[in-house]
């Protein structure tokens, strides 16, 4: 974070004094060149206010006050008093600061700042020496010019360049990532930043993500830049580069997408590095953050995403690791990004349970009285689900827990066409959720959905090759419950079907059929027909039909399966 880079005294090369308005005309001129007033949270200890003498002379700052002044009433309140030998030199920073920073002797900032609309005022025994008012300010005389605006939490009021000083705060400052103790602009600055990747990726399995560039400093920046990003687990680490050529005005960004491979692990850190000295900070030249891989502990297992008339959405998540789960300060969001708060009080996700997020939980409860898992609405409302929408991808689905870190993001395609009231399974709780053709298939549930229960579709043994394969067999329905069938679709298929005949070439029952779903498939038949009646025990046909691109079936597999008595 910034306050890592926390350092006291500093010192700043000072403008060559023909870049720097000389308002005052002093040989040694301090300015306010930076103040930092609201902290996320409690601010308490985490305010300062920077000081940078932007003259040719060492000033002696023993009796100088900084105030802080009452937007409404002008009130002034002194949070800080020289006390000999306070000293700045030429190009010097001094900051004054809170407890929590850990400010150098004689530098604490006692009482802290106000949030705006409010202003801070520099004086010596001589009289006002800069003034900073912030916010909608109407009263007079708590501003130079016009106010500078009012920076949000985690922002700070910043001098751009630094010391300069035209006599008007509006013009002068701007919103800025805090930097105690150094120099808050660079003539050449290249800032290093990334957009998270929208999933996790899968263990040893390539990944994605977009480093950005912005050009923090004062000048254009042109250049050729070479980045390093390293994939790190444990003593384990593999590395990649890219390389862009940047030509960016003040303020202006671009970006790069890079690749890396997932290590095989729960989680992992990525660092990306720019190669060589572009610029005059390496500070912002560099990030870290730390990824896990999917499956995680909690996974989203059942969605509902085009409800029947009368019904809600909603979504079913399962605790799949060996640990309970507090989802207090969890979130879950859509596509678009908007991040719902799903409880605010504890809420415990035992392992392997289930829990279920409804848009409206008493209209879900009268759609599945038998649901025996807990129901909730989340506590910040209703993130809206697409049924479809582009590149062949309807919504996404994402968890981050209560310090704001992806644990599930999975994608879904429409697979129910103009149906309503069905909700699409999870293939597996163990299943990785950036699987290549996805996770996904239609519930084959009597109906329709299978919400606080093990999903329909759900396969509990990777199939072998693409052939399908019967578990158990024989099986008995009073003992068994069903016969599981699965398999795999290969190359050019796109869907399945799965029928039951007898010896005699007479359909029974259609067991499932879908196209567009996950490559691997699941489906059990409970030995009944297609009208619920129970089937005597004896020999049948499993027929497999593969569908490929055309629509038409390209592959067909005959089993036996053995309806047992008992």
């Amino acid at each position: 974070m910034w306050w890592s880079l926390f350092l006291f005294p500093a010192v700043i090369p000072p403008y060559p004094l023909d870049e720097i308005p000389a308002t005052r005309g002093a040989a040694g001129r301090v300015v306010v060149n930076e103040v930092y007033y609201d902290h996320p949270g409690r601010d308490d200890g985490w305010e300062f206010v920077e000081l940078y003498n932007a003259g040719r002379d060492t000033v002696d700052l023993s009796l100088w006050r900084i105030e802080s002044l009452d937007g409404a009433s002008g009130r002034a309140r002194c949070v800080w008093t020289g006390a000999a030998p306070a000293r700045i030199g030429p190009g010097e920073v001094v900051c004054v600061a809170g407890g929590a920073l850990g400010p150098a002797s004689g530098y604490l900032l006692a009482g802290g700042l106000e949030n705006g609309p409010d202003a801070v005022r520099l004086v010596s025994p001589a009289g006002i020496e800069d003034l900073i008012g912030y916010g909608p300010l109407a009263l007079e005389g708590l501003f130079e010019g016009g106010p500078a605006p009012d920076v949000p939490a985690g922002s700070s009021l910043a001098r751009k360049p630094d010391g300069a000083d035209s006599d008007r705060n509006d013009v002068d400052f701007t919103a800025a990532t805090p930097t105690p103790g150094r120099r808050n602009f660079f003539a050449r600055d290249l800032a290093l930043s990334h957009a998270p990747p929208d999933e996790l990726p899968c263990p040893g399995a390539p990944f994605a993500f977009k480093l950005k560039f912005a050009n923090a400093g004062l000048e254009r920046f042109e250049c050729a830049v070479r980045v390093r990003v390293v994939v790190e687990s444990g003593l384990a680490a593999d590395s990649a580069a890219a390389r862009k050529e940047l030509r960016l005005d003040p303020g202006a960004l671009d970006s790069i997408a890079v690749k890396a491979r997932a290590p095989f692990a729960d989680r992992f850190a990525v660092r990306s590095f720019v190669e060589g000295a572009p610029d005059d900070w390496a500070g912002d030249d560099s990030l870290r953050f730390e990824l896990r891989t999917s499956p995680g502990d909690v996974v989203v297992n059942e969605i509902m995403y085009r409800p029947g008339d009368g019904e809600c959405e909603w979504v079913e998540i399962v605790c799949a690791g060996g640990a309970s789960r507090d989802l207090a300060g969890w979130t879950i969001c859509d596509a678009a990004g908007s991040r719902r708060l799903i409880s605010r009080e504890p809420l415990v996700l035992a392992p392997f349970r289930y829990l279920v997020l409804a848009r409206d939980s008493s209209v879900f409860a009268a759609r599945y009285p038998r649901c025996a898992a807990p129901v909730r609405t989340p506590a910040g409302g209703w993130p809206s689900l697409n049924d479809t929408g582009r590149d062949g991808v309807a919504d996404r689905v994402s968890l981050h827990d209560d310090s704001g870190a992806l644990v599930e993001s999975v994608a879904y395609r429409d697979l129910l066409g103009a149906e309503r009231g069905r909700s699409i399974e999870r293939l597996s709780e163990t299943a990785c959720s950036a699987l290549p053709g996805g996770v996904w298939h239609r519930s084959a549930a009597r109906d329709r959905a299978t919400p606080g229960a093990e999903n329909s579709t759900r396969s509990s043994v990777a199939p072998k090759g693409t052939r399908p394969a019967l578990a158990p067999n024989p099986f008995s329905p009073s003992r068994h419950g069903s016969v599981s069938i699965s398999g795999a679709l290969a190359g050019g298929e796109v869907g399945f079907r799965v029928r039951i005949f007898s010896m005699a070439g007479i359909e029974l029952r259609r067991v499932f059929a879908e196209s567009g779903g996950a490559r691997t498939f699941s489906c059990k038949w409970d030995g009944t027909d297609d009208g619920g009646a129970v089937l005597p025990p004896g020999m049948y046909v499993c027929l497999v039909e593969y569908i490929g691109t055309g629509g038409g079936v390209c592959r067909r597999e005959k089993l036996c399966v053995v309806v047992a008595a008992g």
